[in-house]
């Protein structure tokens, strides 16, 4: 049996850039990696439910705000990713120093900015979003948005450096930071939260710490490690090259265009979301923390595409880029099974770690079906397929479809069919899947033809 399966796995991963075992010693990390993250955000969750709905809904509420945030930071870091990776499939040693450089400098830069304007500004941000939700959630959102845009500055240093190993296709490092800042964030999370009970402002102090000692070991491992792959200087940062720059543009301008309106989206959901009642938004916070654990696998292999594509492009080997994009696609599809039928046996003790009132576990159990449903058909190419896009250059596509799909569809129409059709936070679960079915069409379509290969990044 392992015979067949290793010959299978050669018969479909292996290419004169990559062995299977390539693939997949690059995979597993960045699985782990995901299941790490959510799995940690679920137990931090379900210790917030110890404090109340009030918290839950407090922390659910501002998250699409402070996730808004990140992943702007992160899209900008997303750019310097393939362009290491670029870089890295062409040889040119000197190149990945500049761009590792780039992406530190610009992303730890503007996330100086960001998070002194969300401080500044957390209260008329939390009263003109969710100022018709209860006060006592209102108060606590406050609160949370100017700790976690505290930490977001921190949370930049590593998220850089992040990006920087994961072009290169050191996942095993990324994995293991990843262990400590979430590992830490837990442990921390369990003291101040459910033992001296501090609340919201144990979550925040676990943030605090846990991100300053996940950013000072990664730069621990960038610029003073030796026998690593890349060993950068502190002059690498402050060198600035405009061609290169540009170059990340192409990535982190389309991709953060994307996120930003993707989540400028998720948080009107929210919106409309505080008008069907504090139980809802509790119901659909546990419900996205536990389906983050599905979903984590399969979307790991999109960012294993990203190293994979970027460094086939780089090289030169468009049409290979081409055939690990199928290959990837339906990787992830038969993660998304696996994590499916892991999961279901495990669902009913994984919800009760939130210790959920009554009225919410059936609503939490609607949207979870309602998720699983759809997902091994249609999860796969419209989620991995855009990081397959956008890494051989195509940003601009599938930063476009996303857009046009999340406003019209997420947002519109499910606003149409839960609010004044009366369908409720089903409804919007419902467009959350159909929001993959022409995702899946439009990413197909984009893939069958040969413009996304014809775009030059570096």
């Amino acid at each position: 049996m392992k015979t067949k399966i290793s010959g299978f796995l050669e018969k479909h991963f292996t290419s004169e850039l990559f062995g299977s075992k390539d693939i997949f010693r690059m995979l597993f990390p960045l699985i782990l990696d995901m299941m790490f993250i959510n799995l940690i955000n679920m137990l931090t969750t379900s210790m917030i439910s110890s404090s109340g709905q009030s918290s839950v809904a407090a922390v659910s509420l501002i998250t699409p705000v402070t996730t808004l945030m990140n992943c702007l930071l992160t899209a900008i870091a997303a750019g310097g990713t393939v362009v290491v990776a670029q870089y890295k499939g062409r040889g040119d040693e000197s190149m990945i120093k500049e761009a590792a450089g780039h992406t530190f400098l610009v992303t730890v830069g503007i996330a100086a900015i960001v998070g002194a304007i969300l401080i500044l500004f957390a209260s008329p941000i939390v009263h003109f979003l969710y100022g018709n939700a209860e006060p006592d959630v209102v108060v606590k959102s406050i609160t949370y948005l100017k700790g976690v845009s505290l930490s977001i500055f921190i949370l930049s240093i590593y998220n850089a450096i992040f990006a920087v190993f994961r072009g290169l296709g050191e996942t095993k490092v990324c994995l293991r930071l990843t262990i400590l800042i979430n590992l830490s964030y837990f442990v921390l999370s369990y003291i101040l939260i459910n033992r001296l009970r501090l609340d919201i402002a144990g979550t925040i102090a676990a943030l605090l710490i846990a991100r300053t000692l996940g950013s000072a070991i990664s730069m621990y491992h960038l610029f003073f490690k030796k026998k690593r792959l890349l060993l950068l200087r502190i002059q690498d940062i402050f060198h600035f090259d405009r061609k290169l720059f540009r170059s990340m543009l192409k990535i982190s301008v389309p991709f953060g265009s994307e996120q930003f309106f993707f989540y400028g989206g998720s948080i009107i959901v929210q919106k409309f979301m505080v008008d069907l009642g504090t139980a809802c938004v509790a119901a659909n916070a546990i419900a996205n923390s536990l389906f983050a654990l599905v979903y984590a696998a399969p979307l790991a292999v999109g960012n294993l595409a990203t190293t994979v594509i970027g460094q086939c492009v780089g090289g030169g080997h468009r049409e290979l880029a081409r055939w690990y994009g199928k290959k990837l696609v339906h990787l992830g599809t038969a993660l998304s099974v696996i994590s499916i039928l892991v999961f279901l046996p495990l669902q009913p003790l994984l919800l009760s770690l939130y210790q959920p009132e009554a009225e919410t576990v059936p609503i939490v159990r609607m949207l979870l079906v309602l998720a699983l449903v759809p997902m091994p058909f249609f999860y796969s190419m419209s989620n991995v397929m855009p990081y397959v896009l956008r890494s051989a250059g195509d940003a601009a596509y599938s930063s476009v479809v996303s857009l046009i799909t999340m406003w019209t569809i997420r947002v519109g129409a499910s606003y149409i069919v839960a609010i004044p059709l009366g369908f409720g936070i089903a409804g919007i679960w419902v467009f959350m899947a159909i929001e993959w079915i022409v995702r899946f069409i439009l990413f197909a379509m984009r893939y069958r033809g040969d413009k996304w290969l014809s775009k030059n990044t570096i």
